[in-house]
């Protein structure tokens, strides 16, 4: 298989030249660059602290941007149930 490459249809049969092939890598290579890139980008450690405060954000004010009190309270109080059971079951 030494020398064989994968063409599509359309291709088949043809004889490509050499500046073709190498246009060709050198736009495959310049896709992948920007992918990695944009990959880079969306992967960043700050990039999924901003999505989390963000999305936290969005639970805990309405619309005009005020703290919604019933949703504030009811996680806090879960909260203290969860660490008062922690506790609890350390202790026996």
């Amino acid at each position: 298989m030494a020398g064989t490459h994968r063409t599509n249809n359309k291709r088949a049969g043809k004889k490509r030249s050499a500046d073709a092939i190498a246009a060709e890598i050198e736009a495959t290579c310049l896709n992948i660059t920007s992918n990695v890139a944009a990959l880079e980008k969306l992967a960043k450690p700050a990039k999924f602290a901003a999505r989390g405060l963000g999305s936290a954000g969005a639970f805990f004010l309405d619309e005009k941007g005020e703290i919604r009190r019933d949703r504030v309270v009811s996680v806090a109080a879960a909260g203290i149930g969860l660490f008062s059971l922690l506790t609890r079951s350390r202790k026996n």
